[in-house]
């Protein structure tokens, strides 16, 4: 191999990351190894109908110039010989029917007399061409000098793929910094790739490259990582669909977490993990949860004492008695009014006696069982619905309130005050909501007859 050749093999790393200047270093070595003025790198389009020169390389004014294109229209047979891939020892270019073409526009202007093509490939796909043009009349190309520039073809079909390649890294890497998203690719114990949002998001303050490193700098931020980070025959153990979980961190932030598994070949080969901090928008959630909550309760309570308001109440015993109905057991419905309470309001003013409303529903609420219904049924009257209980055992309870509440001591912020009942029954007294409160209604004004302050 000639020293060109052996020189370009040595530095040809340093070029690995910079396809231009490996192009320009193949011109340059091209009419030094084989002893050419010129030297050029074309490409096809994607039509496939022209070459434009990536580079052309004048050894005499040692200059690079690019950009020139040839069209496959005025060309027909040359474009047709490269399409067989083979390469072209045009010993006279003039003659060589493979281009000829070239010979009045081309060749005879510019003094060249041979030329030798060798077609570059990426894959199994010819891209281009480089082209060596001989100054001067034929020339013979030895099989050493094809074999040479077959070899920078190769160097040439490298250096595009290598370019590609750092193309598509860049979009890559530009792509997963150009997220929102936390993003981390694993591979065995091998943290991959990561954006800078991944390290952001979890506070690392060093780079991520294996697993277990990225285990131990997540220690302690949240319990659920460590679980996620485990060793490399969890990750790659199956053909897990996504999988989108929530890992709640200690200083209180939450990430939503998307785990996709990357198969090649259809086996698992490693796993892409994004996060997203959902933080906020769960907050707003929770937030937006405790307003609706908010305004259901609102929408069935009463805004003065806190209880069931009459609308809900009856919806609530509506269905206790068909629950009741089904079951066959008893359901006791009782109506509650403040005795006097027009008195207490004339005496005291409507503030002592909303106090009292207030004093008389908490008592309700607090005596009576978790499962019992206890509503404000209007003014000053209170309903109680007792689930699987008698009429007997309603007025029973009722009534123990009833003498607690008329023993006690009274105020000026709460005056000493009493309330009367009347309960009824079902199934004894009927089935329809109508008809029991109707019945509990009766037997209130029987007691308030009966002189007040008791249950009837």
């Amino acid at each position: 191999m000639p020293d060109a050749l052996s020189e370009l093999a040595r530095i040809w790393r340093r070029y690995e990351g910079d396809p231009e200047g490996a192009i320009r270093v193949i011109t340059e070595t091209g009419c030094r190894a084989l002893a050419v003025a010129r030297c050029s790198v074309w490409m096809l389009d994607d039509s496939r109908e022209y070459l434009r020169c990536l580079d052309l390389y004048e050894a005499g004014p040692a200059r690079h110039t690019r950009g020139i294109a040839l069209a496959e229209v005025d060309y027909p047979r040359y474009f047709a010989a490269l399409e067989a891939e083979e390469p072209m020892a045009a010993e006279d270019a003039h003659t060589d029917p493979r281009t000829d073409e070239f010979s009045l526009g081309y060749l005879t202007p510019l003094g060249i007399g041979a030329m030798l093509d060798a077609p570059i490939r990426l894959g199994l796909r010819l891209v281009g061409v480089v082209c060596h043009e001989h100054i001067g009349g034929p020339r013979a190309w030895t099989r050493g000098e094809q074999k040479d520039g077959a070899f920078l073809a190769s160097l040439a079909s490298l250096a595009l793929e290598l370019g590609q390649r750092a193309k598509r890294e860049a979009l890559l890497r530009a792509t997963l910094e150009s997220t929102a998203e936390g993003i981390v690719a694993i591979d065995g114990d091998q943290v991959i790739a990561f954006n800078q949002r991944f390290v952001e998001m979890w506070g690392l303050t060093d780079p991520p490259t294996r697993v277990s490193r990225l285990r131990k700098q997540l220690d302690g931020k949240t319990e659920p990582m460590a679980r996620y980070l485990t060793d490399a025959s969890d990750i790659l153990s199956s053909f897990d669909d996504d999988r989108v979980d929530v890992v709640e961190l200690k200083d209180g932030r939450v990430f939503e977490r998307t785990s996709r598994p990357q198969l090649l070949r259809n086996q698992v080969v490693g796993r892409v993990w994004s996060f997203r901090d959902v933080t906020a928008q769960r907050r707003a959630e929770a937030a937006l949860r405790a307003s609706e909550e908010k305004m259901r309760e609102l929408a069935i309570r009463d805004g003065l004492t806190g209880l069931f308001n009459r609308r809900h109440t009856m919806e609530q015993l509506g269905l206790a008695l068909k629950a009741a109905s089904r079951t066959g057991e008893n359901l006791a419905v009782a109506l509650i009014d403040v005795d006097y309470f027009k008195k207490i309001n004339d005496e005291h003013g409507h503030l002592v006696g909303d106090a009292v409303l207030r004093n008389i529903g908490g008592i309700l609420a607090d005596r009576l069982r978790g499962t019992d219904i206890v509503g404000r049924y209007g003014g000053e009257e209170f309903v109680v619905v007792m689930r699987r209980a008698t009429a007997d055992q309603a007025r029973g309870i009722l009534d123990e309130i009833r003498v607690s509440l008329s023993e006690r001591e009274g105020t000026p912020a709460l005056p000493r005050y009493t309330f009367s009942a009347g309960v009824a029954q079902s199934p004894a007294d009927g089935h329809e909501i109508e008809v029991l409160l109707a019945s509990a209604d009766d037997r209130l004004y029987q007691a308030k007859d009966a002189g007040r302050n008791q249950v009837a």
